[in-house]
């Protein structure tokens, strides 16, 4: 079997492929083997996850048993917490139960229009009352852009209602990256491979490398809808209409990282806990939320998504620092700037691997991702956080996705 991508789909493909006695090759087109969960300590100095962040998936999933069995160090992140920010102070009380108010208006609509079974924009279920609330700007915000990597007029309500319940959530202070390249460490990848083309006009495949040709039964397409829409890899016969159009309506999100590194200096923000602060209610809105000083680390991990995400991505690094920083520097006054160290932007804009962060609906295609997933032929299968449903998005789901995949390609092959 040959499998396209070393991320947490292709990586437990080859696992559950290996197990079940199957002779497994993967091809990978990066330098390194994680996909979109990728940490290194170069840049601050301690372990920082580029991409996949919180560890959390069903009661029981495979990355929490590793973690566990490896001794990884967990934190909880269950109830840790918000500090929510109007200007230059803190929320008062009285705001905050605003914000709640704000908050659960919006999961309400949601939850009727998905218990409705309306595949539609979540900013078209919201009722009139919700723009005059003053935290509907900030709830909107954390929900499309931070969380489902698009704006709340582009998150499809069903990929809302239809999403897993995650009753535990974890950070990592080694990184997720570190625990899921050890998962696959030993696996048979071939790095600085990309897939060329795929011929699955015969009884097998032929999967064309910049090494060579690989020939084999079957086929375990791993890469993201990104990936496939852009042409990166040639199929022949070209894939069907209804697998196309299925690819086109998961266009990918963006949710990148504008991490600020400070001297020591905490500005009164407690460790392993989420900053916002109040926006405009006209969105898309230009924001950058936080999380303060994980493991007591000297960072602040920033969030930019959905367009905003995309133009400032676009704009480098530079500019994305400089405009985390200043959201701080509202925040707490201008000493921010005199304790800032270094900053960095995570690249999954332009990162040809990806090329985004994760697939997102468009409103009134969910179906899509079914379409996705299901296999053509019995010889091309497809795999990955975007047919990982219900824990789409999540590096846990890509696993769960890779490994359910397998079970099916072994069965068959």
């Amino acid at each position: 079997m040959v499998i396209i991508g070393a991320g947490s789909a292709g990586l437990s493909a080859a696992r559950t492929l290996i197990a079940e006695g199957k002779s497994v090759v993967i091809v990978e087109g990066a330098d390194r083997i994680g996909g979109r969960a990728y940490t290194e300590s170069t840049t601050f100095g301690v372990p920082y996850d580029h991409g996949c962040f919180n560890v959390m998936g069903p009661s029981n999933f495979a990355y929490l048993d590793m973690a566990e069995e490896w001794d990884f160090d967990l934190h909880r992140m269950n109830g840790a917490g918000e500090t929510v920010y109007v200007g230059d102070r803190k929320a008062t009380g009285t705001e905050l139960d605003q914000y709640d108010a704000a908050w659960g208006t919006m999961t309400s609509a949601l939850n009727s229009a998905g218990r409705a079974g309306l595949d539609v924009s979540a900013a078209s279920v919201m009722p009139d009352s919700f723009g005059d609330m003053k935290f509907a700007g900030l709830s909107q915000t954390w929900l499309g852009p931070m969380d489902y990597s698009v704006d709340f007029e582009d998150l499809s309500v069903q990929d809302w209602w239809q999403s897993g319940e995650v009753p535990s959530r974890y950070m990592i202070k080694q990184g997720y990256g570190t625990l899921v390249a050890r998962m696959g460490q030993d696996l048979p990848v071939i790095l600085n491979t990309p897939a060329i083309s795929v011929d699955w006009s015969g009884d097998g495949v032929a999967v064309e490398t910049p090494a060579g040709t690989i020939q084999a039964k079957a086929c375990i397409v791993t890469v993201s809808p990104g990936v496939l829409s852009a042409g990166s890899i040639r199929f022949t016969p070209e894939l069907p209409d209804w697998k196309q159009q299925a690819i086109g309506n998961l266009p990918m999100g963006l949710l990148a990282k504008v991490t600020l590194q400070f001297d020591g200096e905490r500005f009164g923000f407690g460790k392993n806990k989420w900053l916002s602060y109040v926006v405009p209610n006209d969105m898309p809105a230009e924001a950058c939320y936080f999380l303060t000083w994980p493991f007591d680390f000297d960072i602040m991990i920033g969030w930019v998504g959905g367009e905003f995400g995309w133009e400032l991505s676009a704009a480098g690094t530079d500019a994305a620092v400089d405009f985390a920083l200043e959201e701080v520097v509202k925040m707490v006054g201008s000493d921010a700037r005199q304790h800032f160290v270094t900053g960095h932007l995570t690249g999954w804009a332009e990162n040809p691997w990806t090329l985004g962060a994760y697939a997102a609906a468009m409103p009134g295609h969910y179906g899509a991702r079914a379409e996705l997933a299901k296999p053509i032929a019995d010889r091309l299968f497809f795999a990955g956080e975007a047919v990982a449903a219900p824990y789409m998005m999540l590096c846990s789901g890509a696993y769960m996705s890779g490994e359910s995949v397998a079970q099916d390609v072994a069965a068959l092959v």
